[in-house]
């Protein structure tokens, strides 16, 4: 009797930590779902002859998280400055969404790196922002002594976050551009990190410096170059608050999680029932 009481007792607890779990988490592991940020560009394929102009419109989708909506995001569009270059960024209205709200802005277009962010941030935050819009219009110009190649302008470093600064995960599809026909993919440039505005301006410097040693090109228009990048690497550096990448807690979302609470408690009842049955 000893024995079975044991038993009874451990199919008990197994079936109130499962009952437990699935209360306290199963909702959760929806919401964390649902905690995804989508970004489109449109065009995602174009041909392009070196010296071409083209203009990508940045769609986004996202129904925050949480019961939140997006507060900020950091659009990152990243490339191969060899092959492109960013010569505007001009944003959306996708921040804009719900309730009236001062949208603060700013902008990063650092070439030499690769580089081009755009942020925006609600102020108030006033529910924060759900749905799908554009998110901006990026204007690239391809390079007049490209060669033939394929070249990728991608924004899988973009951040998009919710009121407490909680990050959604962020799904992106790249753009990928021909030029003058090419199909081969060009070698890899190596990025730094977006979130190091000062590597960024680094970049941009050293750039300029090199250009002013090569004694090339008009001396005007060199200064004037430099003083340009200078200004657009200026940013926000402040504005994101960190030099680090923010990632999401893995812990909001946990694969298979209810499925398998859901069958601990429908095992452990129906072993319960079985003592039950038992006894009498």
């Amino acid at each position: 009797m000893t024995g079975r009481r044991l038993l009874v007792a451990t199919l008990a607890l197994a079936l109130v930590t499962s009952t437990v779990a699935l209360a306290g988490f199963g909702v959760g592991t929806v919401t964390a779902g649902d905690a995804v940020a989508t970004i489109s560009p449109t065009p995602y394929e174009v041909e392009a002859q070196p010296g071409e102009e083209i203009e990508i419109d940045v769609i986004m989708r996202s129904q925050g998280a949480h019961g939140e909506g997006v507060t900020s995001y950091e659009l990152i569009a990243q490339y191969h400055p060899d092959y492109l270059e960013v010569t505007d960024v001009e944003a959306g209205d996708w921040l804009e969404q719900g309730e009236e709200s001062e949208i603060s802005e700013e902008q990063v277009i650092a070439n030499e790196a690769g580089t081009a962010i755009l942020e925006q941030r609600r102020d108030p935050v006033a529910g924060g922002a759900t749905g799908q819009a554009r998110v901006a219009t990026i204007t690239i110009e391809v390079a007049a002594d490209a060669p033939a190649a394929q070249t990728t302008l991608s924004f899988g470093n973009s951040e998009v976050y919710l009121e407490r600064e909680f990050p959604l995960a962020v799904h992106d599809r790249e753009v990928t551009i021909s030029i003058d026909g090419g199909e081969e993919p060009h070698e890899p440039f190596d990025h730094p990190d977006p979130h190091d505005r000062d590597a960024l301006e680094a970049m941009a410097n050293e750039s300029a410096d090199d250009s002013d040693r090569s004694g090339t090109g008009d001396d005007t228009d060199s200064s004037d170059s430099s003083d340009d990048a200078d200004e657009n690497t200026s940013g926000s550096a402040n504005e994101s608050g960190s030099d680090e990448p923010r990632e999401a807690d893995d812990a909001d979302s946990v694969p298979g999680f209810t499925a398998v609470s859901l069958l601990v408690a429908l095992l452990a009842l129906a072993g319960f029932r079985r003592v039950l049955d038992g006894e009498r």
